[in-house]
């Protein structure tokens, strides 16, 4: 797959192409299941399967001064997820205020026919583009027939009879169900960041943490809790108990998100982790004592082994 970032103004390789367009943050099944069809077409004709999405998130360009939109997957999550895609090409499209203005007819026949050669766009059944999101499906299809392209409307993917959504899979991780995200998303949700040097507590009580400094740009962090997960170091995964919050056990009133790596030992200071939620565990809350809370952590681990067993992501020879 080849990546063009930059201004649309600056992609100037026009080629008979089957286009989608969009965010496409978290790339959930819903988002799958739009690629798949672009690939498939594409190959059916012989054409060039293109992806074309944004450097950020258009509300945030939009609404300046409000708070940034959380976001599923960083451009770079993003971009090594649609590697295994199938696609040819993912344009990376810088969006500012001078694009959000183009009107749906300018963006489609100046952008999507005049630089990428759109021969077919495939599109899900709520798409909206254009200024305002003035633009939607119903006027591709009114378009298409001037300009010589068609179009294809992929249904949505539903868990149950719920449609699948970047905004509901965000209200999922939100609120701590990081298994319905899992089943929305077609992986488990996961974080990624640079384990830095925290107050040394969880050595002291005989559980050392991981502990994540700033996490990817943007990125929606679960609800604060304690998880059961994968801790991904160096190519390698290892169960884990995971921790988000403000370990109100103690004084220190700054959000953490830590995990206990089981059966692993090393130092793994400056190194990037990937934190993957499998199930949550439980509410963090406050306990009287250290030794308390220790136990807690004990049981903890335990619940995370069990449910990593049960999954088939640990053997049940392993103890912790």
């Amino acid at each position: 797959m080849i990546v063009f970032r930059g201004s649309w103004s600056n992609f100037t390789d026009v080629r008979d192409s089957v286009v989608t367009v969009g965010l496409f943050d978290g790339l959930h099944l819903g988002h799958r299941a739009i690629i798949e069809h672009v690939v498939t077409a594409a190959r059916a004709q012989s054409l060039r399967s293109v992806l074309l999405t944004f450097d950020a998130h258009p509300r945030d360009v939009l609404k300046q001064g409000s708070a940034p939109v959380p976001l599923l997957t960083t451009l770079e999550e993003k971009l090594a997820l649609l590697g295994d895609s199938g696609l040819d090409l993912t344009l990376v499209i810088h969006f500012d205020h001078g694009l959000s203005r183009m009107s749906a007819g300018d963006f489609v026949q100046i952008v999507l026919k005049g630089r990428i050669g759109m021969r077919k766009i495939v599109v899900g059944f709520n798409h909206g583009f254009g200024k305002h999101r003035s633009g939607d499906r119903e006027t591709l299809i009114a378009m298409s027939r001037s300009l010589g392209f068609s179009v294809d409307v992929v249904n949505p993917a539903c868990i149950g009879e719920t449609i699948i959504s970047s905004s509901g899979v965000r209200e999922m991780i939100a609120e701590g169900e990081v298994e319905r995200a899992a089943e929305a998303l077609g992986r488990n949700y996961s974080v990624c960041g640079v384990v830095v040097h925290g107050f040394g507590r969880g050595q002291r009580l005989g559980w050392p943490t991981a502990n994540l400094g700033l996490i990817g740009q943007g990125k929606l962090s679960p609800r604060d809790g304690i998880y059961a997960g994968l801790a991904k170091v160096k190519g390698e995964a290892y169960p884990a108990a995971i921790s988000i919050g403000y370990n109100p056990t103690f004084t220190e009133a700054k959000h953490s998100v830590e995990a206990h790596l089981i059966e692993f030992d090393g130092d793994i200071y400056d190194e990037e982790v990937e934190l993957e939620f499998v199930a949550r565990i439980r509410n963090e809350r406050k306990f009287g004592s250290e030794d308390e809370l220790s136990a807690q952590i004990s049981d903890d681990v335990k619940s995370a082994v069990e449910i990593l067993e049960s999954r088939g992501l640990l053997s049940p020879r392993r103890e912790a």
